[in-house]
């Protein structure tokens, strides 16, 4: 299984540590190009070329926003593909990206550039705003880092709306939602996602299992170890950040698609 823009593999615990993105930046950014302009096989080709085994896969190497373009541009696959989409709390979502945020724009210039185009993009107005209201400077690192982490709640609707779109697609089959929180906590829903990927005959082993479960934490981009619910990650934000949590979150109309999934949002202040 590859992961990230880079298609790489992912075996290796330092493969989304800081000194190793910052080796292989060139391959990031190579990658956040290339994520439209081949068909899904080419990129399965290339996969496969990486080693032989029964089961091949990818981790964000496309995100669901990509596929209906692919299809569009290149045509159906001759391969049968499993699609399995994965999603977290929006406000988990934001967290994590934060932290990552802090690591990323010290050295990522092309990230720190996107990034705070879509803070542009979706909420220079209301950034305005924010920054008479609280006093703040937009453009300190730490507040940067946050604002950007909210905008990029504009890809959640992307993959939501391409999601709709990729039922029926010929040789792609869509399996259903999971929730991250599920699938670090329960071994049973876990296994219930491998079956999905590899087919609703397979069954991973117990053993296999067990062994994902003991690696432990491998990527973790928060800058704190605390283990928080949505509700109390969220009453820990600053004022200023819960507005501009929710103002993103409101833009990006993602409450409804959200609550259908299951994740609750009776916390925020404009409930």
């Amino acid at each position: 299984c590859t992961h990230s823009a880079r298609n790489a593999l992912a075996d290796d615990k330092d493969l989304q540590s800081n000194k190793n993105l910052k080796l292989k930046i060139k391959d990031l950014h190579s990658g956040y190009v290339n994520r439209q302009e081949r068909s899904l096989d080419d990129l399965y080709d290339e996969i496969i070329e990486k080693g032989n085994t029964e089961y091949y896969g990818s981790v964000h190497v496309l995100r669901l926003r990509d596929l209906p373009i692919i299809i569009e541009r290149f045509g159906p696959s001759a391969r049968n593909y499993n699609v399995v989409n994965v999603v977290r709390h929006p406000v988990d979502l934001v967290w994590s990206g934060y932290g990552q945020f802090l690591d990323l724009f010290l050295y990522d210039i092309n990230e720190l550039y996107w990034t705070t185009g879509k803070v542009l993009r979706d909420g220079k107005e209301f950034c305005y705003q924010l920054a008479r209201k609280y006093d703040l400077n937009l453009g300190e690192y730490n507040n940067l880092a946050f604002l950007g982490a909210c905008a990029v709640l504009s890809s959640l609707k992307l993959d939501m709306d391409a999601y709709s779109k990729l039922d029926g697609i010929h040789n792609l089959n869509l399996k259903k939602t999971f929730k991250m929180e599920d699938l670090t906590k329960s071994e049973k829903s876990f296994s219930e996602f491998i079956s999905q990927l590899c087919g609703d005959d397979f069954e991973a082993s117990q053993d296999y299992i067990r062994a994902v479960f003991n690696e432990g934490v491998i990527n973790k981009h928060k800058h704190d170890n605390k283990k928080l619910s949505p509700a109390k990650r969220y009453d820990q934000f600053s004022m200023w950040q819960k507005e501009a949590f929710e103002y993103f979150f409101d833009f990006n109309q993602l409450l409804t698609m959200y609550e259908k999934i299951g994740y609750d949002f009776s916390f925020l202040n404009n409930n």
